[in-house]
């Protein structure tokens, strides 16, 4: 007999999930190869140990090969004599760095093999020469405890097969055939399958938080709450149940995240709650095996987001691939460092080297692979899975390599919907939903043209419906008065649907400027010219003496006017009813327009019209005058101004006469860097 001697990867020390992984590119080498596995290090992963108050014990912990079934003849060393057999280390690689090549016969020299290695040297195969080597081993050099950074380790056997496995379509076929039978065991799916199925139809989210306070290159102990809402808020409804899946549900961190999506579990208490009879007559009752059921419930979500960099998040993306729903791999942010960056445990300076739409990597690249379109500076070995590996439908039937789902579906827009219900007294006639970036603030009431006067000040379109409603406002009239109740509360009046119109933008803008703290929320007004954004804060004049009406002359086009949120990351300026997406956009008429220049306007009837650049200290100080979101929460407004006048050009402007204003400034537009007089 001949055998494959595997290393589990760490010799099992390390997460649930990278042991999956690992020991599933021995099984796939020895099903390759024809040879018994042999497997060192099949021990319990000393991650995902948690006591859960004593409900759990952890006196007999789960190995991999306690909750997977191994579809192929597999032992350990000590019950397996290799004494006296020759046998030879296949490579002085980690697997990372090598691609396994079968049948033997395929063109390692094509353009796809290229695109497929993405820079690796070494391709490893079965050659007749080691074919009759009796022992075949893949070792790894030894285990070195986590102890200094870059945490850098030995050479290892970790990986996604999906990566490692340069295969034609019928060793495909085999292989994946293979992979569908290392299966949860049956005892663990019928739970999951279960608690999945009570819960009905749910997001998921699975934010890592426990170990990776400790380690190097993440950024988890500067991020905040808000930021995960509204990362969830773009692709989840608030009123749909959330599935958390995390290591740390005491954490504070989520108290704001729990408030705002109210119909939430964590999963791996509310198994111990609902189920703990059936969690107790399973064959393993650790924390581990709940971890696991863990990952398989989220895997039935209908949308799931990850963190990124976790494999434990990689194979709940799987799975989910495996499952035929559309996973498009979201993640809640970058994790990864500028290049040269410093590095402690638990954090480093937030970048953006991973851009991000939604939680999907943007590809920056071409290429056959996925791992050839997205940044380059992921490891693709282990820092997340890739759609290449779903066991599809047609993978398994034909061979063919499984590629991504489709689109993404359309995010609702803003519009007008007869027939909803209100909250003061009697049944609404119609109802306008107000968006941001996917957010949603409906306003309801009884007379349909006046909410679509309403709706107009927002980029609101009639016949759309509701998607992600986070609030509601109701408008009672009685004769040509307009009362506003929020909760059951009047909180305000009007006397037309102009004056409404602003009434519901007071009321309206604190809701967003809450729930997106990535933006600074300026009092002013925006304009666009060639593509380009120029934002006016501050006092615009009024009436046929106004800013907004003496630019329009000029040639401007008006992209909001009140109310501005300026996206700081990466300098947008975001109108309402637009979505955040650019196929969202595009369906509006007004867009998401990148930020050229940025003012702080002053009317002086007495004065001279003059702009004059201002420092960033200086232009921080006069926007604060302007800024929304500077009273709820000064410190972090003031980061997020210093964030956008340190790219942005800024000057102030002083003006008698609006029509002059007008010319100053947009001769100030294709020169920003020098005053401008008449």
């Amino acid at each position: 007999m001949r055998h494959l001697f595997y290393t589990n990867y760490m010799s099992g020390h390390a997460g649930l999930s990278n042991g999956i992984m690992s020991i599933e590119i021995g099984v796939i080498l020895a099903h390759l190869t024809n040879r018994f596995l042999v497997l060192e290090g099949n021990r319990s992963p000393p991650a995902n140990i948690v006591a859960y108050d004593g409900r759990v014990s952890n006196d007999r912990p789960s190995r991999v090969t306690d909750l997977i079934d191994i579809p192929v003849p597999w032992g350990e060393p000590d019950s397996v004599d290799l004494a006296g057999l020759e046998s030879l280390e296949w490579t002085d690689l980690s697997l990372g760095d090598v691609v396994f090549s079968f049948p033997r016969t395929l063109d390692r020299a094509s353009d796809d093999a290229r695109s497929f290695a993405r820079g690796r040297e070494q391709w490893l195969t079965v050659t007749e020469e080691l074919d009759g080597i009796p022992v075949l081993r893949l070792s790894e050099a030894p285990f070195l405890p986590r102890t200094a950074p870059p945490c850098q380790y030995h050479r290892n056997n970790l990986g996604f097969y999906g990566y490692q496995f340069y295969l034609d379509d019928e060793t495909r076929r085999s292989v994946y055939r293979l992979l569908e039978r290392m299966r949860a065991k049956q005892a663990f799916a019928e739970l999951a399958k279960r608690v999945a199925d009570d819960i009905g139809s749910f997001n998921a989210v699975h934010m890592r938080r426990g170990d990776f306070k400790v380690t190097y290159g993440v950024t988890t102990l500067d991020r905040q709450p808000w930021e995960a809402i509204d990362v969830l808020d773009q692709v989840f409804g608030r009123g749909d149940p959330l599935v958390i899946v995390t290591d740390e549900r005491d954490d504070p961190f989520f108290r704001e995240i729990t408030r705002a999506y109210p119909h939430h579990v964590f999963i791996d208490w509310h198994i111990l709650d609902s189920y703990g009879a059936e969690f107790a007559q399973l064959p393993q009752t650790d924390s581990l095996s709940l971890a696991y059921l863990s990952q398989l419930v989220a895997a039935e979500s209908k949308n799931f987001i990850g963190t990124m960099t976790s494999t434990f998040t990689s194979m709940i993306q799987r799975y989910r691939g495996n499952r035929g729903k559309d996973e498009p791999f979201r993640f809640l942010w970058n994790e990864l460092p500028d290049p040269g960056a410093p590095t402690e445990r638990g954090r480093h300076a937030i970048s953006h080297c991973i851009p991000l739409d939604r939680g999907v990597m943007v590809e920056e690249r071409e290429g056959p692979y996925a791992w050839n379109r997205v940044s380059q500076r992921l490891n693709p070995a282990w820092m997340r899975e890739w759609p290449e590996s779903f066991l599809t439908p047609d993978t398994l039937t034909s061979g063919a390599l499984a590629r991504p789902p489709g689109a993404r579906p359309p995010s609702p827009r803003a519009g007008i919907t007869v027939g909803a219900p209100g909250d003061a007294g009697t049944p609404a006639a119609a109802v306008v939903y107000l968006t941001f970036e996917n957010l949603q603030v409906a306003v309801r009431g009884h007379d349909a043209d006046l909410l679509y006067q309403v709706a107009r000040t927002f980029n609101a379109r009639p016949g759309e419906a509701a998607g992600n409603v986070i609030a509601a406002l109701d408008v009672v009239s009685v004769g040509s008065r307009h009362s506003v109740f929020r909760n059951g509360q009047r909180v305000g009046a009007a006397k037309d649907a102009i004056e409404l119109g602003e009434l519901v933008k007071l009321l309206v803008v604190p809701v967003f400027t809450h729930a997106r703290r990535r933006h600074s929320w300026l009092r002013g007004a925006g304009f666009t010219r060639a593509g380009r954004a120029m934002v006016v804060a501050g006092d615009l004049g009024s009436g046929d003496d106004s800013v907004v009406a003496a630019l329009r002359e000029e040639g401007w086009d008006l992209l909001e006017h009140g109310v501005i949120a300026v996206r700081t990351e990466d300098l947008v300026v975001l109108p309402f009813g637009v979505s955040s997406r650019p196929e969202g956009a595009a369906l509006n008429r007004r867009a998401a327009t990148p930020l050229a220049n940025l003012v702080v306007a002053a009317q002086r009837l007495q004065g001279r019209d003059l702009i004059v650049p201002i420092s960033p200290a200086g232009a921080v100080a006069a926007l604060i005058e302007t800024s929304l979101d500077y009273r709820a929460d000064p410190e972090r407004a003031v980061e997020r101004l210093c964030r956008l006048v340190e790219r942005t050009p800024v000057a102030h402007l002083s003006f008698s006469r609006a029509t002059q204003a007008a010319r100053l400034l947009s001769r100030w537009a294709d020169a920003p860097n020098q005053a401008v007089a008449p």
